[in-house]
C-alpha cells in the first residue's frame, strides 16, 4: 500500500516500519507509520505494467521453529525460478519482545516491473498448514496478480481509484485487471459521496499473437477527472 501511494503520487517518502509482528489469536503487532503532508495529490498516467525484472519478499515466522522459514523459502523459489533468476526471500525470524504474543508464519512477495510498477501478495499461515503449502499458496496468487495484467495488484485497486478521484482538475487513467468486488462497492461509493464517474475501456489482447508470452485475455484502463481536493491546512509553498 505504501508503493502504492508513493508511485501514484500519494505520499512521497512514505515510510513504515514493523517493529513487531502480531499474529492470531493475540496479536501484539506493533507498525510505525511517518510521511509527508501534502496540499494536493498529481494527476497520474499509470498504463504500462512493464516487464518483470525481479521478485523480492519476505518469510516472517515468530515464536516457530528457525526451520520454518528456510523451508518456506526453497519452497517458494522452486516455483518462481521457473520464471525469473531474479528472486531474494529475506529470512526473518523473530524472538524476544520482536515476536509478539503468538507464534505464526506469513510470506509477503512483491514484483518490480521495467516500469517500476509493484504487484504484490501476501498470505498468513493457518493452523496445521505446512511451510510448503504456505509458500505454494502464496505464490500462485503472485502469479495470478501478473496473469492479470494491470499496474495494481487486486488488495490495492480502491487506494489508486481514490486518489485518482481526488486529483487536480485533470484526468487520470490506470490499468488494471479484473475488479474485485470491493473496488466495484468502492467505485459506487466514490460516485455517491464524491460525484467522481469513472469511465472504463476493455482493451483486449490477441493471444495467439506471435510473441505474446504473457497469454493475457483483456485488461481495463479506468479514468476520470479529479474532484481537485485540497488540503487547506497547508499553504502552498
Amino acid at each position: 500500500a505504501v508503493v502504492s501511494t508513493q508511485s501514484t503520487g500519494g505520499l512521497h517518502g512514505a515510510e513504515l516500519t514493523v517493529n513487531k509482528r502480531g499474529y492470531p489469536p493475540n496479536g501484539g503487532g506493533e507498525v510505525l507509520f511517518e510521511s509527508n503532508i501534502l496540499k494536493t495529490v498529481k494527476p497520474l498516467q499509470w498504463l504500462d505494467p512493464g516487464k518483470i525484472k525481479k521478485i523480492r519478499g519476505v518469510a516472517s515466522c515468530a515464536r516457530m521453529s528457525p526451520a520454518t522459514n528456510p523451508r518456506v523459502i526453497d519452497a517458494a523459489r522452486g516455483v518462481l525460478n521457473d520464471f525469473i533468476p531474479d528472486v531474494y526471500i529475506y529470512n526473518e525470524h523473530l524472538k524476544g519482545p520482536q515476536s509478539g504474543k503468538s507464534p505464526g508464519c506469513s510470506l509477503m512477495l512483491y514484483t518490480e516491473s521495467t516500469t517500476d510498477v509493484v504487484l504484490s501478495t501476501d498470505q498468513l499461515a493457518e493452523q496445521q498448514t505446512l511451510p510448503e503449502e504456505l509458500a505454494a499458496t502464496t505464490t500462485h496468487q503472485l502469479l495470478d496478480v501478473i496473469y492479470s495484467g494491470g499496474c495494481v495488484d487486486s488488495l490495492h485497486q480502491y487506494l489508486v481509484l481514490l486518489f485518482m478521484a481526488l486529483t487536480q482538475n485533470n484526468i487520470s487513467s490506470v490499468r488494471l485487471g479484473p475488479l474485485t468486488p470491493y473496488t466495484i462497492s468502492f467505485l459506487r461509493n466514490l460516485k455517491l459521496f464524491l460525484g467522481v464517474v469513472f469511465k472504463i475501456k476493455v482493451e483486449k489482447v490477441d493471444t495467439d499473437e506471435a510473441g505474446n508470452k504473457r497469454g493475457l485475455g483483456s485488461t481495463l484502463v479506468l479514468s476520470c477527472l479529479g474532484v481537485g481536493y485540497q488540503n487547506m491546512n497547508r499553504s502552498i509553498t
